[in-house]
């Protein structure tokens, strides 16, 4: 079974057993509870060059008390030349996150989890020294939008009463697999 596999079942067996369970219903809590930003790095698969990746991220509340759930929306994207052309990708991805929260008695929390995401995808390449060449245009764009899945694995703290940080690792598995690191830094809303 390759790496790939595993992680997919994974996310499988984690999503299946918290929606199977009928007292995480009776326990929830969903809303709107917090709201921040994220910054990290991302290295996409591969010849593209690792970049920084930054977005925003919503604490959405519990399913049960252990069970966390998110919303983010986050960005990179990447420019670079090769010869004469001119090369440019980007990613906007929205992903909605479900996070395990392990008992740990103490003031961090470790966490693992996975989620969807949409990835929409744009590229652009450009030769502007070729004009006298060709002729006529030099440069294409294009984008596509892909259905992807994601698994995380971090630790969250708090850093003061209304403020709490994630940092965490996340593997996106998507038409451009990335792998990420990547810090959460949101206020709590209503405590």
């Amino acid at each position: 079974m390759t790496l790939r596999s595993w992680f997919l079942s994974g996310i499988l067996i984690v999503l299946v057993f918290s929606f199977l369970s009928v007292s995480a219903l009776a326990q929830s809590d969903i809303g709107f509870k917090g709201i921040g930003g994220k910054i990290g790095y991302v290295m996409p698969e591969g010849d593209l060059d690792a970049t920084f990746t930054f977005g925003a991220v919503a604490d959405l509340g519990t399913f049960m008390p252990a069970l966390h759930w998110d919303a983010s929306v986050q960005y990179w994207g990447v420019s670079y030349e090769l010869g004469f052309y001119e090369w440019s990708y980007s990613d906007i991805a929205l992903k909605s996150t479900v996070r395990y929260h392990f008992s740990s008695g103490g003031k961090v929390t470790p966490y693992a989890g996975g989620g969807l995401g949409i990835h929409m995808f744009s590229w652009e390449w450009d030769c502007p020294d070729c004009q006298g060449w060709w002729g006529g245009s030099t440069s294409l764009s294009g984008d596509d939008t892909e259905f992807g899945f994601h698994g995380v694995g971090g630790i969250e703290f708090m850093l003061a009463p209304k403020w709490k940080a994630q940092v965490e690792a996340e593997y996106a598995i998507v038409d451009l697999d990335q792998f990420s690191i990547v810090a959460n830094f949101i206020y709590l809303l209503g405590k």
